[in-house]
């Protein structure tokens, strides 16, 4: 895992807004201020620039999530340790769900992914494109 940045950006004060741009946040806290806002369990319709996105979390990816030039938070272990494979088909209990969100330019500190099928086989193409992650070679 990489090391934080946690100190690097000033730490993120307003959590209604809808871009976030070179703070840290909490992605609990994300959750916590939409829960507040729009009694909804899916967060929609965000935008993180630049940011330091913060855990512990698993990040639960539903459709129209975009992840553009952001470092993961894998460094030289197995990057697979990143994603989790949800065992129902229709719900994740315990992760924090987004859609329609952007993540560009981003550092990930203790986040963990999941998702649908195809959210979890891009991951698995991202993170370990030639499939040398140390799964591959027990």
């Amino acid at each position: 895992m990489t090391p934080p940045q946690r100190f690097s950006p000033p730490v993120c004060q307003d959590y209604s807004v809808d871009h976030f741009e070179g703070v840290a946040v909490s992605l609990f806290e994300v959750f916590r201020a939409n829960i507040v806002a729009t009694h909804q369990p899916v967060i929609s319709n965000k935008t993180f620039t630049n940011c330091v996105i913060e855990g512990p979390a698993v990040l639960l990816a539903l459709s129209g999530v975009e992840l553009d030039s952001c470092n993961l938070g894998v460094s030289s272990d197995d990057p697979r340790s990143l994603l989790l494979m949800p065992m129902a088909k229709n719900r994740v209990t315990g992760a924090i769900a987004f859609k329609d969100s952007a993540f560009r330019g981003c550092t990930f500190f203790a986040v963990g992914y999941t998702g649908p099928d195809a959210f979890i086989d891009q991951m698995i193409q991202i993170l370990d494109p030639d499939g040398k992650s140390p799964a591959h070679d027990a």
